[in-house]
């Protein structure tokens, strides 16, 4: 896989729905295998540059201020997935000890 672009956009006041139906029709699909897959309403991956650039130029036109990022289509090695995963249990245990129920008391309600 290359590199992909993600573009993000803010309007200071919401946009007419004009921009989003402009982006449908001229990147196709917001989906996956499109062009352009939209990630949240104001950020979306691009497969290359040239479709990033013309996605950029067009929320500019319609206000927004812009900004674009290259993405390696690199994976999260499996140390630093299982660093992520023990880190997400630790605070979840310290939140539950904090308000008093400890992972013992909860595992016995199963």
């Amino acid at each position: 896989m290359g590199k992909k672009y993600l573009v993000t956009w803010d309007f200071a006041k919401r946009p007419s729905g004009t921009f989003y139906r402009i982006l449908v029709e001229e990147f196709g699909s917001t989906f996956p295998g499109g062009e352009v897959a939209l990630i949240q309403r104001s950020v979306a991956r691009c497969r290359d540059d040239f479709v990033a650039s013309r996605l950029a130029a067009l929320a500019e036109y319609f206000g927004a201020k812009v900004d674009c990022f290259q993405v390696e289509a690199d994976h999260i090695d499996e140390e630093a997935r299982t660093e992520g995963r023990a880190f997400v249990e630790r605070i979840l245990y310290q939140r539950l000890h904090r308000r008093g129920r400890h992972p013992q008391k909860m595992n016995r309600k199963k």
